[in-house]
């Protein structure tokens, strides 16, 4: 059995699963529920009653920010601070569990999960965006998790600019990717346009429904909401282009809360990037919706590398600077 947590901008997850990745149990919680007293004490008493009785043979804990893997910590993080930033996270969680255990940032733990178990089995050269909270980026390439000449390569997918004019984004740079097509973004650029359907879906009022509300609204009465569309996915195409251009995938995999609506998305999303888009031939580029929902970071990091040589057993060589 594994284990895999996932620190995320709003919520918890984690889980525990078996060597094929199926979950045997699995968990979301607000983020906020844990901040009570010591953070990391509390994430170590979480983890230990949702393993109690299962016989765990590793576990990972995917977070967010610039994560250095080989010593377990979290470097430093993008935008707001990370309260964990520092700690020896690898070291703490190893002693508590008894078992070999990964840090890793919580983007590419996405998008190695998606890899093994989801959406982008079979490719040889994968990215993937999460667009969440903020827009995490991360590339499988021939069976490992690319890495780059520092942690930060391949995973700042949200941080590629789009408009040169575009607003100032925390991380020192204009018009970034997040600050147009994260999920808090895209709430607010539907809360300006259709005031009607902010918080609201059904009877139900909530900051979380804006979206769910609106792509409601464009399944019912399509004409009226449209253009709020179309410029978001005009954005969002800008973004997948440019990871395509780099990167040259068999496939970009998109998550998050956003693609809870993929049939409102990915049509016209791949209309736009099959047209612009410079590959041989053109729209030889898949675009698909992970598969593994809020559980894929979870799994990705429970089946870390670096924990086993999970990567090997796939017929790949792990990334030597995982290691």
């Amino acid at each position: 059995m594994r284990f895999g947590m996932d620190f995320g901008g709003t919520n918890l997850k984690a889980g525990v699963f078996n060597e094929a990745g199926e979950s045997i149990v699995f968990e979301q919680t607000p983020l906020r529920s844990h901040m009570q007293g010591d953070l990391l004490d509390n994430l170590i008493v979480y983890a230990l009653r949702l393993t109690g009785g299962y016989d765990i043979t590793a576990g990972g804990l995917a977070i967010k920010g610039l994560v250095d893997s080989k010593a377990g910590r979290v470097v430093e993080d993008v935008g707001e601070g990370n309260l964990l930033a520092g700690a020896d996270l690898r070291g703490a969680f190893r002693r508590a569990l008894g078992v070999p255990f990964a840090v890793e940032n919580d983007a590419r733990a996405y998008a190695w999960g998606e890899w093994c178990f989801g959406a982008g089995q079979g490719t040889e050269v994968m990215a993937c965006l999460t667009l969440g909270t903020g827009v995490g980026g991360a590339v499988v390439t021939h069976g490992a998790p690319y890495i780059g000449a520092d942690p930060l390569g391949g995973i700042l997918g949200g941080h590629l600019t789009i408009d040169r004019n575009g607003p100032p984004c925390p991380c020192g740079s204009r018009g970034c990717l997040e600050l147009f097509c994260s999920a808090t973004a895209f709430r607010a650029r539907v809360e300006e346009a259709h005031p009607e359907l902010a918080g609201n879906i059904g009877d139900t009022l909530s900051l979380g429904a804006t979206l769910p509300a609106f792509f409601e609204a464009v399944r019912d009465q399509g004409t009226t909401y449209q253009a709020t569309l179309d410029a978001y996915l005009d954005d969002l195409a800008f973004g997948v282009i440019n990871i395509i251009h780099a990167f040259g995938p068999d496939m970009v995999v998109l998550g998050g809360g956003v693609m809870n609506s993929a049939d409102c998305i990915l049509p016209g999303l791949i209309e736009r990037v099959d047209a612009g888009a410079w590959t041989v031939p053109r729209g030889r580029v898949d675009i698909a919706a992970a598969a593994l929902g809020n559980r894929a970071a979870s799994l990705g990091v429970a089946f870390h590398p670096s924990l086993d040589g999970h990567a090997e057993s796939r017929g790949s060589e792990p990334h030597e600077s995982l290691f």
